[in-house]
């Protein structure tokens, strides 16, 4: 009997990427405005990121204008070129995109991270981005 692999969700990976922030002192926001915020681009723009591509983005806190922010880098993901990340100033708020290639199919289609302004937004993405690419034996 061969033995299978494990199962593999979104939702695993993405408590994974966390835990790995939280031991690197990377700081993360999880307030009602930032979970709202996240989940909502989530929704939003899990259609647009095609299969084998996921979309990484982080956003400083404090978010004053949620749902204008939120519209705003709904329309800075939709109009960036595939492959491209984007660090742009959105309502004050420092916000970067990284669009990954060659994800597993298991792999989340959009993560979010909204966190501290002392905290370092490339050292978040290069984080999830390691895991996220990661060979599937190596999580």
């Amino acid at each position: 009997m061969v033995a299978k692999p494990p199962v593999i969700d979104a939702d695993m990976v993405e408590r994974e990427i966390i835990a790995r922030l939280r031991a690197a002192k990377l700081r993360l926001r999880f307030d009602k405005v930032a979970l709202r915020l996240v989940g909502r681009l989530k929704a939003a723009l899990a259609s647009v990121v095609p299969e084998g591509q996921t979309l990484v983005f982080t956003i400083s806190a404090p978010i004053r204008l949620p749902a204008k922010t939120a519209a705003a880098l709904e329309d800075m993901v939709r109009s960036a070129p595939p492959g491209a990340e984007r660090r742009e100033m959105v309502h004050d708020n420092a916000v970067r995109t990284r669009r990954l290639k060659g994800v597993s199919k298991h792999m989340p289609k959009v993560l979010g991270f909204v966190h501290n302004v002392e905290s370092d937004a490339g050292a978040i993405l290069a984080l999830a981005e390691a895991r996220l690419l990661a060979p599937k034996g190596d999580a």
